[in-house]
């Protein structure tokens, strides 16, 4: 129905009522209604949190150039900075993202901790030091994609640690983190701990 005839048929029952009305006495008017408070209205349930995902899954050897680290993890920077410099340099291409493997846990002081950097490299590819050459072998990780604040990231570190113990496997070091984009203005990565049953 078109919304002309709409209005021409409501116009149309307006009159036949005040007809019919006209004709008929009044009825008397009813008592008015007690006002009831309205109840309040629930609040909206707060949206529930993402479920913390993880993947158990097999990731192949890798042989790469690393520039190992002792001391604070604010050394990231400066320390890409370094291995970018020595890789362009010497005209290698990465085969894939950047990573970070830490070999120490958080407990022996910061100026203790051990760890490098590095990235994916041919399999022919030598290195100079301080930088090296290192194959890191293929097995079954425990993988988290986190995406969020960098503030956060020990938070999701925890969560990971707790739903590998939860699910009955084993964690081996080292843990590791593959950098997606540039780690510096957006924060994405995969959280990996090498595991077994």
């Amino acid at each position: 129905m078109s919304i002309a005839r709409s209005i021409g048929a409501l116009v149309l029952f307006a009159a036949l009522a005040a007809s019919v009305s006209a004709q008929q006495p009044a009825a008397p008017p009813a008592p008015p209604k007690p006002a009831t408070p309205a109840a309040p209205a629930a609040p909206p349930a707060p949206p529930a949190p993402p479920a913390f995902e993880v993947k158990v899954t097999n990731v192949e050897a890798v042989h790469a150039i690393v520039l190992p680290m002792k001391g604070s993890y604010m050394q990231h920077p400066d320390a890409f900075g370094r291995l970018n410099g020595y890789i362009s340099s010497k005209g290698i291409t990465p085969t894939g993202p950047a990573f970070g493997r830490y070999f120490s846990d958080p407990s022996v002081g910061e100026e203790n901790l051990v760890w490098e950097i590095g990235f994916p490299v041919a399999a022919d590819v030598k290195a100079e030091a301080p930088f090296e050459a290192r194959d890191i072998p293929a097995g079954s990780y425990a993988v988290h994609a986190y995406k969020g604040p960098m503030e956060e990231i020990g938070n999701a570190w925890g969560s990971l640690i707790g739903w590998v113990m939860s699910n009955g496997y084993q964690p081996v070091m080292p843990a590791m983190q593959i950098f997606k984009g540039d780690f510096t203005s957006s924060f994405e990565m995969e959280l990996r701990i090498a595991v077994q049953k």
